[in-house]
């Protein structure tokens, strides 16, 4: 009798581990759902257009008018900033639809005149500039790696150091800010000593790549919006998204700039960090912005549904 009480206290114990086991598995299977559908969601919500093609427009319209008044507004800070790169960018929304106040900051930049040997930097906005190899080359000595490349492209056939060594031309190693840099430097080498076959598949590559880390990027901080940017102005608007133009529209601030900041997360141009300090709107967010906004106006109107 006694041990057929313990073998069904045994059966007993058995079927409450089976439903206990069966339970976990349930649970499981429903956080691995759960995480799925919100990646997917997550990955439709970065991808997908939300707008129509007249929404778009008029969105993006809107969006260059109210940047356009940011960049007057905050003109001296622009121009105290000396940010050599950025004047670049508005020298090329210029050319690309005429802007008195845009012409006004670029021409009086390189009116300020500059003496130390960071002069030649200048050439990143004026093409044209003269320099020599000796103030070249004591600029790139005290460089960080990023600029270093740009110090090469603007002029390689005055320069004494080996873009190849520097790993400028390794398709693979770079990733954030360095891959983007290193595109940048690359587009302006091209435009500089003409393309090539070897060229034009590495910027294609590095805007591959560049893609990838979008279709899974949430944040809209200033590297989301550098991304874009800097593929555009490779010359590749068929793999940007429209959806990634229109979220960075939408992280537009009340006063027509734009921040390193999206929801309650920033990046001081490296980590993104959980903060609730407010962010006001900068210039390196703002013009990076204004200027992938005029490309995907007056370059690419066609790619993105406007024509």
């Amino acid at each position: 009798m006694e041990q057929i009480k313990q073998q069904e206290e045994n059966q007993i114990k058995k079927t409450k581990k089976r439903i206990f086991l069966r339970k976990m598995i349930l649970i499981a299977l429903g956080f691995l759902v759960f995480l799925a559908v919100s990646l997917i969601a997550t990955i439709a919500y970065n991808n997908l257009d939300f707008w129509s093609d007249a929404a778009f427009a008029r969105q993006l319209d809107s969006a260059i008018n109210k940047a356009d008044n940011w960049v007057k507004d905050n003109r001296t800070d622009i121009l105290e900033g000396r940010n050599v790169a950025l004047i670049a960018m508005l020298r090329d929304c210029n050319d690309l639809k005429e802007n008195k106040m845009f012409n006004s900051i670029v021409t009086t930049f390189l009116s300020i005149p500059v003496r130390h040997p960071s002069r030649c930097l200048n050439r990143i906005v004026d093409p044209n500039l003269s320099i020599t190899e000796r103030e070249l080359n004591t600029t790139f000595d005290s460089l960080a790696l990023d600029y270093k490349w740009i110090c090469y492209a603007i002029a390689p056939d005055k320069n004494m150091f080996d873009a190849e060594k520097l790993g400028l031309f390794d398709g693979q190693r770079w990733h954030r800010r360095q891959l983007t840099h290193q595109l940048l430097s690359l587009v302006m080498l091209r435009n500089r000593q003409g393309a090539d076959e070897r060229l034009n598949k590495l910027i294609e590559e590095l805007c591959d790549r560049t893609k990838t880390d979008m279709t899974f990027c949430l944040p809209v901080v200033d590297i989301y919006i550098q991304r874009v940017a800097f593929v555009l102005q490779a010359e590749f608007p068929q793999k940007i998204r429209r959806r990634w133009i229109e979220r960075i529209i939408n992280e537009q601030q009340s006063d027509g700039g734009w921040n390193d900041r999206w929801l309650c997360f920033t990046t001081p141009r490296k980590e993104l960090v959980f903060n609730f300090d407010e962010t006001p709107s900068d210039q390196h967010a703002t013009v990076q912005a204004v200027f992938a906004l005029y490309l995907v106006k007056y370059r690419y109107p066609e790619q993105f549904g406007l024509k």
